[in-house]
């Protein structure tokens, strides 16, 4: 399945394109993270003040 959803990116795409792709998913990988690492540190903060 990953196969055929890999070779449908690809067609009819310049290389350029492609990496241009690449780095976009990359990006949004990236600040998925960051806001995910954000949030745990929110509830981390949250439960700090329910224990004191």
């Amino acid at each position: 399945m990953r196969i055929i959803m890999v070779s449908v990116a690809f067609k009819n795409r310049t290389r350029d394109e492609i990496i241009a792709a690449f780095r976009e998913s990359i990006r949004k990988k990236r600040e998925w993270q960051e806001r995910a690492e954000e949030e745990i540190r929110q509830i981390r903060l949250e439960r700090q003040q329910f224990s004191i």
